[in-house]
């Protein structure tokens, strides 16, 4: 039995039903299979529960799912508390935080934890989800005997890809657009639709105003997302694009594929604090009105009326058939499921005609008066039809079909004399351009003979006496600092380092490229390659080992600095 993991998004206009296997890297997935039902299942902030029993019947028995849902359904933000303390932090959450924002045990799925600590504050973060709002999902899980492990927003779902410095995310699924800002844990989650990219520009216009700490945008969208928010975002954050177009799928997108296979590797990650909620037990109350939603939505189906025919063979059976199956059918219809219901109602008008006519022996006994309107009937007889004689057209000679010589000829005549202009004409431009050519030529001759013997007097240069090497000025350097670790505010703590030892102030940020060796590694300018001298001083003012490695661009691909250090160790 393969070790297979599935995940279950249930948003706004789209859901997902992914099976990912896990690769030879540790902590990596790939997407095996995976089922999409398009529809609408969200009415604002609550679940339709109609929808929902549609898509727990693509539940598979016994099957364990791990829920994913949009990042407007919880409550995610960041507080500060005075209190280093453990059973302090706890206390105040409980007595005096959660119930000034209506959070209790009793109504909402709660999960706190500490990001950070410093000088007696501690950065808490609060994650919260309603119980009534998962009621519909709960019943329908246990419905279908299919287990729901947890459940967990969308934005940390993704937290594996993201870098553990300030930043904000942008993830494209369906036609909506979720943003959050990152740093350890999630805030200021924010929805727009992709119509509407400009809303999510100001929001992070915003974000950076109020915290200039922040470093990267990170995208998981298609490319016009991406050119349009690179338009509104030029003066203020840098983008980086997490998927790779070229591997597109004409059922998956790639943006898509990368949310899934970075939400399993967050999962599979302890060392990511990601609020993992019980969905719990349904109640038999829950249960009833999940059987009564179920009932009315199968009685909703038999659409035709009762003085109607039946279709003998409606549209829904090829389309419910090919729902169940786990391939990636369901997204060729692009049809809701709702879509679904409806198509016995288009089809049954089609039918009636076909059930009433009678099949006839010959033509002659078809009664015509039938189509005709109530008035003329009388007046109307099939008798018309048999008098004409049809056989006489074919004794007339077929005038059209005669074939003689005469054209044959005039198109041969046409095709030699348009054959001998074309000649005629390509020879005479020709000899005018060999004529002209031989003119211009005559022309350019003495031209050549008067620059000879002026290169040939050239006096030759005295060679330049060697200049004096000049002592390396640190001061000067343009310096780029990049971090390839998870360790928040490295680059920050180097580029000190380096300024404390006279070199100019250095920019940090995260960075671009893959280092699959650890290490630290300088990467340089044509000025200064292979310069012994500069390598020993940044190796003093780091107090790091520190080797040469060529690929600046990747860095620095405007060459905007002299060195680039790479902190990858």
């Amino acid at each position: 039995m393969l070790n297979t993991e599935k995940l279950l998004y249930v948003l706004p206009d789209v859901s997902y039903i992914a099976e990912l296997l896990p690769t030879k890297k540790p902590n990596s997935f790939s997407v095996q299979s995976f089922h999409q039902i398009n529809g609408t299942f969200m009415n604002d902030n609550e679940f339709i529960p109609e929808h929902i029993v549609k898509l727990c019947d693509k539940l598979e028995p016994g099957e364990s799912y791990h829920l994913i849902l949009p990042d407007f359904l919880f409550t995610n933000t960041i507080v500060s508390v005075e209190e280093t303390s453990d059973a302090k932090i706890k206390q105040y959450l409980k007595t005096e935080l959660l119930p000034s924002l209506d959070l209790s045990t009793e109504t909402h799925e709660l999960e706190t934890f500490v990001l950070t600590e410093l000088k007696g504050i501690s950065k808490v973060q609060i994650s919260a989800i309603e119980k009534t709002l998962l009621s519909p999902i709960r019943a329908g899980s246990d419905a279908v005997s299919a287990k729901i492990s947890a459940v967990s927003p969308l934005s940390w779902a993704i937290k594996s890809v993201i870098s553990l410095e300030p930043s904000i995310s942008v993830l494209q699924i369906g036609d909506t657009l979720h943003s959050a800002l990152h740093y350890i844990g999630v805030d200021q989650t924010m929805q727009s639709t992709v119509s509407d990219v400009e809303a999510i520009a100001e929001t992070i216009k915003t974000l950076k105003g109020a915290q200039p700490s922040i470093q990267t945008v990170y995208l998981l969208t298609n490319e016009l997302v991406q050119t349009k928010l690179k338009e509104l975002l030029s003066d203020t954050l840098p983008l980086q694009q997490l998927s790779s177009f070229s591997d597109d799928h004409d059922k998956l997108p790639s943006y898509v594929k990368s949310i899934i296979e970075s939400s399993m590797r967050t999962l599979s990650i302890d060392q990511f604090p990601v609020p993992r909620f019980k969905i719990g037990i349904a109640s038999p109350e829950e249960r009833k009105q999940y059987q009564q939603y179920k009932e009315e939505n199968t009685t909703k189906e038999p659409m035709p009326a009762s003085d109607l025919p039946k279709p003998t063979a409606p549209l829904t059976t090829d389309v419910e058939e090919k729902a169940s199956e786990p391939e990636i059918k369901e997204e060729e219809i692009k049809k809701t499921e709702e879509d679904v219901i409806e198509e016995p109602k288009k089809e049954t008008p089609a039918e009636d005609p076909v059930t009433e006519t009678k099949p006839s022996d010959t033509m002659d006994d078809v009664n015509i008066s039938q189509f005709t309107h109530n008035s003329e009937k009388s007046k109307t007889t099939p008798v018309v039809i048999s008098e004409k004689p049809m056989p006489e057209k074919t004794e007339s000679p077929v005038i059209k079909n005669k074939t003689g010589v005469g054209p044959m000829v005039k198109m041969a005549f046409i095709t030699v004399a348009a054959f001998a202009v074309t000649v005629a004409v390509g020879i005479g431009i020709g000899l005018l351009f060999l004529n002209f050519s031989d003119k211009n030529s005559g022309n350019v001759s003495p031209v050549v003979e008067v620059e000879q013997p002026a290169v040939a007097e050239a006096s030759p240069t005295p060679e330049p006496s060697p200049e004096p090497s000049v002592e390396l000025a640190v001061g000067d350097l343009k310096i780029l600092v990049v971090n390839a670790t998870t360790k928040a505010g490295y680059a920050g703590q180097i580029g000190t380092k380096l300024e404390a030892a006279d070199f100019a102030k250095a920019d940090t940020g995260n960075a671009k490229g893959d280092y699959a060796d650890p290490g630290t590694y300088l990467l340089v300018s044509e000025d200064y390659t292979d310069n012994a001298e500069l390598l020993a001083a940044v190796n003093d003012a780091t107090g790091l080992e520190v080797t040469y490695l060529e690929g600046k661009d990747t860095e620095d691909p405007t060459g905007k600095y002299d060195i680039v250090l790479v902190l990858a160790k």
